[in-house]
């Protein structure tokens, strides 16, 4: 089948939904079948693969990360006019934004099937990108958006439960789907933690906490700093390394520098794909304490790497810890604390946490995931044809 998948976050910006997409389209890819994704343009990017098919974007002040497809521009019109050449057979939106409402309503016109995955807890983000709204119209605003969009599609797919129940409560008209993205296996195979740990300065009884991913407010990583004061008693040669970018970088790099953390916190950008592997494989835990992930794919990532987590049970959070992997615990410092002391303490505990991983890992592989999005596309297609 010619699958259409649709984002207004891509290349080169790195984030969940680029992940989950990347990671959906290699893999049908893999299993024979056809992929163009549209995403808006970014300054300075050049695209160069023609299954990817890009907008003209505009500047986002709020997110400067992010862009807003120009659905409008002549471009936007010629793509639109060629959709029916490109024999699409469904349409996969990924984000409610630009493109997401314009390739929503080129789906109604073409009579195609389409579904969109909710990946993002938009209440969670309002009070940092919206703070002058007052915080009472939050939910409303989110919910009253996310049923219009939403019931545009002959069906949502959410990444965990927790995401269905708040979907629910939003009484959307669209059937909802639990169907997490997978995480890919293959960069995690031949993995060298040695080498990282080596490369950053941590010696064979430096204690390596982990934060990897975007750094964003609603990540929570101050909360890691107040952690690592608190293990500074028991564990002092413990460090934090947080790897990634996002808005929140500056603000987070000026709380460590107030705090006085100095080099037990280790700030590292935007890695290359052999670093980033070996890192997680380097870790000896993987924190995470964002209270507002929907999967938290970077927890499966990190089990594939055979690294163990602590993380908040929240949200996809629970979802994912719920088979092992590391351990599970409510946003309260001295529980936090107290899990991570275990796991660095504790040998055969920490044994027992790293077999789990694997496990865990082929639980959520790509490929498991991919064929039963594959088989949910085919059930879509036969049920909009038979209506048609």
């Amino acid at each position: 089948m010619h699958i259409g998948m649709v984002t207004d976050t891509f290349l080169p910006r790195i984030n969940g939904v680029t992940k989950s997409t990347l990671t959906f389209a290699e893999h049908f890819r893999r299993l024979g079948h056809r992929v163009t994704i549209f995403a808006p343009r970014y300054p300075g990017a050049q695209e160069e693969n023609p299954e990817v098919l890009r907008f003209p974007s505009y500047y986002l002040f709020f997110s400067p990360e992010d862009r807003l497809g120009n659905t409008l521009s002549p471009t936007a019109r010629r793509l639109f006019k060629k959709l029916p050449e490109l024999k699409l057979d469904i349409i996969h939106t990924q984000t409610p934004f630009a493109l997401g409402i314009a390739m929503a309503r080129q789906a109604r016109r073409l009579g195609l099937a389409s579904l969109h995955t909710y990946h993002t807890l938009f209440e969670a983000y309002m009070p940092h990108y919206f703070k002058l709204l007052p915080r009472s119209l939050d939910k409303p605003i989110v919910a009253s958006f996310s049923r219009w969009f939403c019931d545009q599609h002959d069906q949502v797919i959410v990444p965990s439960s927790a995401i269905a129940e708040m979907l629910a409560g939003y009484r959307l008209r669209a059937p909802i789907k639990i169907l997490p993205t997978g995480t890919d296996l293959s960069p995690f195979q031949n993995l060298d933690g040695k080498r990282m740990r080596e490369k950053l300065g941590f010696g064979p009884e430096d204690k390596m906490l982990l934060s990897m991913g975007r750094v964003a407010h609603e990540k929570n990583i101050p909360f890691l700093f107040d952690v690592l004061e608190r293990l500074q008693a028991k564990q002092p040669r413990a460090r934090l390394v947080v790897a990634g970018q996002g808005p929140a970088l500056e603000s987070v790099k000026a709380e460590s520098e107030k705090r006085r953390l100095g080099e037990r916190v280790v700030f590292l950008g935007l890695l290359n794909r052999r670093d980033w592997a070996d890192l997680y494989a380097a870790a000896d835990l993987h924190l995470l304490a964002s209270v507002t992930e929907t999967q938290g794919l970077v927890l499966t990532e990190s089990m594939a790497a055979g690294t163990p987590c602590v993380a908040v049970a929240a949200m996809g959070v629970r979802d994912v810890m719920q088979g092992g992997g590391g351990l599970a615990v409510s946003l309260n410092l001295e529980e936090f604390t107290a899990a991570v002391l275990r796991l660095l303490e504790d040998k055969q505990l920490y044994a027992a946490k790293v077999e789990e991983c694997s496990r865990q890992a082929h639980a959520w592989s790509a490929e498991t995931k991919a064929q039963e999005m594959l088989d949910n596309y085919a059930q879509l297609i036969a049920a909009k044809r038979k209506a048609a």
